[in-house]
């Protein structure tokens, strides 16, 4: 039996990084470093992303991160977006 994948939204509690999870198989990061930013795409195909993946899903059970809502997501996207950003765009 499979289970119905949910896209998720998680920010860390100082928000320099704020995660989407796509999908089962896509992770986006943007990850900001003082006033620029990255950003980090994961397409998930190995046994360690898997394991990456559910250590942030776990971690958001935890506390440790912080959910979002897909409005809160993009509103903070759209401020981090702001800075000027390093290295190339997203895949």
């Amino acid at each position: 039996m499979t289970s119905a994948f949910s896209p998720q939204w998680f920010t860390t509690p100082e928000g320099r990084s704020i995660y989407a999870l796509e999908s089962s198989e896509r992770l986006v990061e943007h990850q900001q470093m003082g006033a620029r930013y990255m950003v980090h795409v994961l397409a998930v195909k190995t046994y360690p992303d898997r394991l990456h993946i559910a250590g942030l899903l776990q971690a958001v059970e935890a506390g440790s991160l912080v959910p979002l809502t897909q409005e809160e997501y993009q509103e903070r996207v759209s401020n981090i977006e702001r800075l000027e950003r390093l290295g190339p765009g997203p895949e």
